[in-house]
């Protein structure tokens, strides 16, 4: 397969602020004990199976939904402390090879995510874009329609991460 070109307007862009100071909040990404508390979607029970949290780490964690378990990992590509994060997502099977989205729509295998922390008056903002990796056409166009979805998935994992960061003060 031919990788397709992606362009700006194929891309997620969001926004989430924190009232937390940028270390509190980029810190929540490198432990599986935070990350157990406050990643994935909200309606999942996640477990961190393995957390290496360097360039080239891996994530490898679990999703289990009413009994139907899920498991996905990050590769972890940059991590400059408190103002960059990139990785990597994908589903995965047990041993953390990345699988095809267990979705009916036809969707990337992997998604490279640019985190960027900024920090003003105390409260610090995340800048997230995502992109599809070696992605068809017909991937990229699937990922671009659960864009909507995608926003909401994410405003509910801050929204959740934000309940984690105010029992941290």
């Amino acid at each position: 397969m031919t990788a397709a070109t992606i362009s700006d307007k194929d891309k997620l862009r969001l926004s989430y602020e924190f009232n937390a100071p940028k270390e509190l909040v980029f810190n929540a990404f490198s432990t599986a004990e935070a990350l157990n508390e406050w990643w994935g979607p909200v309606e999942t029970k996640n477990s961190a199976i393995s957390l290496d949290f360097r360039p080239g780490g891996v994530f490898h964690f679990k999703m289990d939904f009413n009994g139907n378990v899920n498991y996905a990992r990050f590769l972890f590509k940059t991590i400059e402390p408190y103002d960059l994060l990139e990785f990597s997502n994908a589903f995965a099977d047990e041993q953390a090879n990345p699988i095809p989205a267990p979705f009916d729509v036809t969707l990337p295998v992997e998604i490279f995510y640019s985190l960027r922390f900024t920090e003003t008056n105390g409260k610090t903002t995340i800048h997230l874009t995502g992109e599809p990796i070696n992605a068809s056409q017909a991937e990229i166009e699937g990922f671009v329609s659960i864009n909507e979805s995608m926003h909401e998935g994410f405003e509910g994992t801050f929204a959740a991460l934000a309940a984690f960061l105010d029992k941290q003060k």
